[in-house]
């Protein structure tokens, strides 16, 4: 989808706020998508800190984000562990880093019930960090599978930058992709803003975190996937467009 410029109405800022890789790669996305100036803020709210930990060996592994791949590379785990992977974009990285990966459906609770059905024998281990959602292990050790946490890393909370203040603070249009419950939180805490805010939401629970004080719109993703996050966010920014 690449919805036409309009030159005569100034495209709205797009702020995105996961961790630097995250955001940058999305933003490559934006940009080769959109036929037009576009102008992106990449402002965290979080920052991911690797934690000291060990990993026993497991016969497979959970991972339900990116950071949980990268993680698990540091724990030096073997080539061609089975990975479970929360979606398209994580199995990807997985296999890149030389796991063999299984692709779930997008969220917590579809991969919980994928793994479920498939009854893995052996240990699971969940790469994740200290903040998650789903009781992916509480859940899988309640239907007999043994799921162990390893918690590699950490996830302290940034305020929005400068940049970002800045965009807010004017009475423009400012789009805001989300992908997760607690930086929909976190960003909710930092308002209200003066600009008019249209966020885009991954997930209905992301859409639930949104405080109404920050938000005067807000588009919910088709699916909860990075390519329907990529067309939410068009269709977002167009529609600003067509507001001024």
């Amino acid at each position: 989808m690449q919805p036409a410029n309009n030159g005569a109405r100034m495209t709205p800022t797009v702020i995105l706020t996961r961790p630097k890789a995250q955001s940058a790669s999305f933003a490559a996305k934006l940009r080769a998508a959109w036929d037009g100036p576009i102008a992106i803020v990449i402002a965290p709210l979080i920052k991911i800190v690797p934690v000291d930990v060990t990993c026993r060996m497991p016969d497979a592994v959970i991972f339900t984000s990116a950071n949980g791949v990268s993680a698990a590379e540091r724990l030096g785990l073997p080539i061609g562990l089975p990975a479970w992977c929360i979606g398209s974009k994580t199995a990807g990285l997985a296999r890149a880093a030389g796991f063999a990966p299984i692709t779930g459906p997008g969220d917590a609770d579809g991969l919980v019930a994928d793994i479920i059905a498939d009854k893995p024998t052996g240990v699971v281990a969940h790469i994740r960090g200290t903040h998650t959602r789903g009781n992916v292990s509480a859940r899988l050790n309640a239907a007999g599978i043994t799921c162990t946490d390893v918690v590699a890393y950490d996830q302290p909370v940034l305020g929005l930058t400068d940049e970002a203040i800045s965009a807010t603070s004017a009475q423009n249009s400012v789009v805001f992709p989300l992908f997760s419950p607690r930086t929909a939180k976190i960003l909710s805490n930092e308002g209200p803003f003066a600009a008019h805010v249209h966020v885009v939401a991954l997930s209905e629970a992301v859409k639930a975190a949104v405080s109404p004080t920050i938000s005067r719109e807000i588009t919910l993703a088709a699916r909860p996937d990075g390519n329907a996050m990529l067309s939410a966010t068009l269709t977002a920014m167009q529609a600003q467009i067509g507001r001024g």
